[in-house]
């Protein structure tokens, strides 16, 4: 494991995450590849603007680029406002549906285009059922809050949608009610009828102990943006922060029971951190050796060549050595055999095949690196480093944080 004083410092972790993203774009189309193992895709390429504003280095990239960049981004819009990627389809085993789905590429696309200085061909014409109060919050409460991580995702793409439609950004934060757009007054709303009081979340996973704290806090994320926009009290922090707090496992990451984190929920709990570390006057000291260890943490899963990764679970690889230097071997053939090495090497090298939202038309490898987790390994990186401050922090650069009122803005 890598020492604090071992972190190579200030902008070379953002210059080589910078380069390892100019190395998967493919000028004959505009986009880039999400994986080393895709094809240039619409889902690579909203992640890349998105990581390289974050990175700062939007600037490195001509006009031209730019505008060929967007204009792919753009080509995958449908006529009724939505964005679909043909890679990314429905299955079972994630429980995501269509309608899932393309709303979570028109979340990216719009906030993409938006970094890239650009905006949708057409107007988002489906907002039009949620721009009304009542309407918005009685939708929401029909949602299925069993799985409120799952749910807690329409929320916040709602919220975005109306407040960057009104063209309202952290500028104009904190908002006050005159300035809500409609259907934003009836989502505030419902957050405040609903909020747990043993817990500061959300929702009612038929699940127990860290995996039910896993679920209720990954929501709560996308909740609790629209406090920080409107100024409004979040109740219950002290039990926000506890519960967080308790998620942190002994490698410094927010999986429980699982060694390397996870690229989404590393970020919900370092940022819900570091904003109940502005918000409470409660644990701060606890919170910010928090965020310490999980900031080394993080910066571990950077390769050498730059791409940061689902996840470095080395301990799972010990296992599957252990598993096959003390396999019976002469009960296998030699093809056999051949195949469990060339598979061993390939998990050792890049880890075990993984698929971006389920989707098989998405495969990334989890030791590998993708540009999801090029873009929200970073920006958790930034946020804890934020809170730390650049004399604290073992990293450092001018942190592109989000202009809109969505991840990756830091009130």
């Amino acid at each position: 494991m890598k020492k604090l004083e071992d972190i190579k410092p200030v902008s070379i972790v953002s210059q080589k995450a910078s380069e390892w993203i100019r190395k998967q774009y493919n000028p004959k189309d505009g986009g880039f590849h999400f994986s080393r193992q895709t094809p240039v895709c619409f889902i690579g390429s909203c992640c890349a603007a998105l990581s390289s504003e974050l990175l700062g280095s939007l600037s490195s990239w001509n006009s031209r680029e730019i505008e060929a960049w967007a204009h792919y981004i753009q080509s995958f819009q449908q006529e009724d406002g939505w964005f679909e990627d043909p890679y990314l389809k429905p299955t079972e085993q994630m429980h995501l549906n269509f309608d899932y789905l393309r709303g979570h590429t028109t979340f990216l696309a719009v906030m993409a285009l938006d970094a890239l200085g650009q905006k949708p061909n057409r107007n988002l014409e489906f907002l039009d059922v949620w721009r009304e109060d009542t309407r918005l919050y009685n939708w929401i409460d029909q949602r299925d809050w069993t799985s409120p991580w799952r749910e807690s995702n329409w929320v916040e793409w709602i919220g975005y949608w109306l407040l960057a439609d009104a063209e309202l950004t952290v500028d104009d934060v904190p908002l006050r009610n005159e300035q809500f757009p409609p259907g934003i007054g009836g989502l505030m709303q419902w957050l405040e009828d609903h909020q747990d009081p043993a817990t500061g979340f959300w929702g009612n996973p038929p699940c127990q102990g860290s995996k039910r704290t896993l679920n209720q806090m990954a929501a709560a994320y996308h909740h609790y943006v629209f406090y920080y926009a409107t100024g409004k009290k979040i109740r219950y922090k002290d039990r926000i922060i506890d519960n967080v707090l308790a998620l942190q496992q002994p490698d410094g990451l927010f999986m429980p029971g699982k060694v390397g984190g996870g690229t989404c929920e590393d970020l919900d709990a370092i940022d819900i951190l570091a904003n109940m570390y502005r918000l409470a006057n409660y644990k701060r000291n606890d919170i910010e050796a928090a965020l310490m260890r999980a900031l080394v943490a993080l910066l571990r899963n950077q390769r050498p060549d730059g791409a940061f990764v689902y996840a470095i679970d080395d301990y799972s690889l010990l296992l599957s050595f252990l598993r096959l230097l003390f396999k019976p071997w002469y009960r296998d053939g030699s093809k056999i055999r051949l195949k469990s090495l060339q598979k061993y090497t390939q998990n050792a090298l890049y880890g075990v095949q993984q698929y971006y939202a389920g989707s098989t038309g998405l495969p990334f490898r989890m030791k590998g690196g993708d540009m999801f987790s090029q873009w929200f390994r970073p920006l958790a990186i930034a946020i804890a480093a934020s809170v730390l401050g650049p004399n604290r922090s073992p990293v450092w650069w001018r942190f592109g944080l989000r202009r809109q009122i969505t991840q990756g803005w830091l009130p």
